[in-house]
């Protein structure tokens, strides 16, 4: 049976989860939550005391919601709070709830930002990437001060279940975060930026909708972190992260499905002030390796190698984040397009024309987000969709180049005819910096005498790009009659190239010497001097 890593979902991870745990657990009491007798009434509603009641009907329970269960105890879900700061990055001093003096004494910085990260289903908060984002949010701002919200108690199979216990952790932590600004005095919670995925993500949500609901106060910030789709798409926004639950919330969708609901663990609607969909939002590069591969990352542990295997696309989200807190040589820029097919068409590529708007992804999205805010650019309850492209591996950020290229019409071009291969491209930019060998597209492309072709590329930063070569690779195919060259060398004369680089905002027009043909397996170098004698008509 073959599994694909594109599309495991929540069944693949629960029957993954229960294969390391006890025998007498058995997946038909994970999947249906046999525990209970008989499915709750959804008429009753279950309280916890100051932490409010959980009713079961509607929007809890609709069509896209047929079964739903009260959210466990307290005590069950016994939720830990670990501080960690730029002194106790190793050994964490625990916020506890209910001695609220102990909170001044546990080494969060009143001055600084204060962050809250949340993990999602069967996780638990001593995760590696957890440990690597506290540790980038640091090294980032010494005086900030990084929170784990550890609900493993509540996080385990069945996923119908952990869906209602976020409802209570998110009351839980909206507590917490409430005595935190009472006993250190903050004048609001604007320093509070919670990042929380998949279920952490809407977790986040009900924490904010808590904390106005309960407290009149609102969160700074919430960055969601491919959030859960598997029982949240197309529901009431009470149910799910909603843009009114923090005055900024920043989406990242890395494992969407754009045309089938459920076949992504992540959600692909816009609900955030920005939602960021790199590569696309679904199917990340690299993601296709063999499952050996990611047992191998994970030590030779089968369970979590199996797992990074079955969400791969999902974790790309925590992965590409992390990475904008730390990398500050790349700018990971991004640019709101129609669709990313667009994108990738170079219909979108320049910042600020025609309603298209260049905001740097991730971490730092807040700072493109006040800029354009503040010059009226956005239009309020509008979503804004960013597309970017990435590497499949670290570092994943990379820099967008537009390459458009016009095939000549010439008379010895056209007697030649068109051509079918592979175009890829090696750019030079200034200090002699050279990207690596990027193809224009993963299949073979007809280049047609007196056509011009575009296309965006993701390549390491070259600067603002002085010149490029060209390589052609043909491909023949005995049954296409338009791939059989017999009295003739492959090649196609292309006039010119012109590269446009999305982060340097820069454009150069480069030629051939001589215009010479780009001959198959023959790099052919193009220059801006070349031009010189051709009209600019591009």
């Amino acid at each position: 049976m073959h599994i694909s890593n594109n599309t495991g979902g929540f069944l693949l991870q629960t029957m993954l989860y229960l294969a390391n745990q006890k025998a007498d657990n058995t997946l038909f009491d994970a999947i249906n939550n046999s525990n209970y007798t008989k499915p709750p009434d959804s008429n009753e509603v279950k309280c916890y005391g100051v932490y409010g009641c959980f009713p079961l009907s509607a929007p809890w329970t609709d069509e896209r919601r047929p079964i739903a269960y009260h959210p466990e105890s307290p005590k069950k879900l016994d939720v830990q709070y670990p501080v960690f700061n730029r002194y106790t990055r190793d050994i964490p001093k625990f916020i506890d709830i209910n001695d609220p003096d102990y909170v001044k004494r546990v080494g969060i910085n009143p001055k600084g930002k204060i962050y809250f990260i949340v993990h999602g289903y069967i996780e638990s908060g001593d995760r590696p990437w957890i440990q690597g984002m506290v540790n980038a949010l640091l090294d980032n701002d010494k005086y900030s001060s990084a929170i784990v919200v550890d609900w493993r108690g509540g996080s385990s199979p069945p996923y119908t279940q952990a869906v209602a216990n976020i409802r209570l952790v998110g009351a839980i932590t909206a507590h917490v975060i409430h005595l935190i600004y009472e006993e250190l005095q903050l004048p609001n919670l604007d320093k509070i930026h919670m990042i929380g995925h998949s279920l952490g993500s809407h977790l986040s949500g009900y924490t904010g909708y808590y904390l106005q609901k309960d407290f009149g106060l609102q969160l700074g910030r919430i960055s969601a972190l491919d959030p859960a789709e598997p029982l949240f798409s197309l529901t009431d926004p009470i149910v799910r992260l909603d843009k009114t639950d923090a005055k900024f919330i920043d989406v990242v969708h890395t494992d969407a499905s754009p045309f089938v609901v459920s076949m992504g663990l992540g959600l692909y609607e816009p609900i955030g002030h920005i939602d960021f969909y790199p590569n696309g939002g679904h199917d990340q590069p690299s993601c296709d390796q063999p499952m050996r591969n990611y047992i191998d990352k994970e030590s030779g542990s089968f369970f979590w190698g199996v797992q990074e295997f079955l969400g791969c696309n999902h974790l790309r989200s925590i992965q590409f984040y992390t990475e904008s807190i730390s990398n500050k040589n790349c700018p990971f820029m991004s640019i709101t397009c129609e669709s990313y097919d667009a994108f990738k068409n170079g219909d979108c590529f320049k910042c600020n024309e025609n309603g298209h708007l260049c905001l740097e992804f991730g971490f730092r999205s807040y700072e493109s987000y006040k800029r354009i805010r503040h010059t009226t650019q956005v239009i309020d309850n509008q979503p804004i969709k960013a597309y970017l492209m990435t590497k499949g591996e670290k570092p994943f950020c990379r820099t967008h180049y537009k390459v458009t290229v016009k095939v000549s019409s010439s008379e010895e071009s056209i007697l030649h005819g068109g051509e079918i291969g592979i175009m890829s491209i090696i750019i030079r930019g200034h200090h002699n910096n050279v990207s690596e060998k990027i193809d224009f597209a993963e299949e073979s492309t007809y280049y047609e005498p007196g056509e011009i072709y575009s296309t965006v590329i993701p390549a390491n930063s070259v600067g603002i790009p002085q010149e490029a070569t060209l390589n052609w690779e043909y491909k023949y195919n005995p049954l296409n009659p338009l791939t059989w060259r017999i009295l003739s060398s492959p090649r196609v004369y292309v006039e010119y190239i012109i590269l446009e680089s999305l982060e340097h905002r820069s454009r150069i027009r480069l030629c051939p010497i001589f215009q010479m043909p780009v001959v198959a397996g023959q790099p052919s170098v193009f220059i801006q001097e070349n031009c010189h004698r051709l009209p600019e008509h591009y």
